[in-house]
């Protein structure tokens, strides 16, 4: 399905954000997968301080994530910076990416990643 050690592109839903897909075969997938991992093993991330969102592509394609989870993953990570989130994670600001990102993607007709955002907000709820 990849063809490169990073897919890079123009994030959907706010074009001055930049979108790194980061496989195993990248000098950088260590240090991504590591950040990750302590980020509650995240899957992606918004890099502080810059319009960058960084996924980890090797989960993407254990995982079997779609199209829409990407979508969703970019409108999330999007949200925590228009919320103005850095420094420690929290549940609040989990919950409050969650919600803003919901409400971007209804707004952009994204159904099907807004619907992802959703479950996953139920879940952590339950949890």
């Amino acid at each position: 399905m990849k063809e490169e050690d990073i897919i890079s592109f123009d994030s959907r839903i706010d074009p001055s954000f930049k979108v790194f897909v980061i496989y195993k075969e990248s000098q950088s997938y260590p240090l991504v997968k590591t950040s990750l991992v302590s980020l509650d093993n995240s899957i992606g991330a918004l890099l502080p301080g810059h319009n960058i969102i960084l996924i980890d592509g090797e989960r993407v394609n254990e995982e079997g994530l779609s199209d829409d989870h990407i979508l969703a993953i970019e409108a999330h990570e999007i949200a925590h910076a228009i919320l103005g989130h850095e420094g420690e994670r929290s549940q609040t600001h989990e919950t409050e990416a969650d919600e803003l990102a919901i409400e971007i993607l209804d707004s952009t007709g994204k159904k099907e990643a807004s619907d992802l955002l959703r479950e996953r907000s139920k879940s952590l709820e339950e949890n």
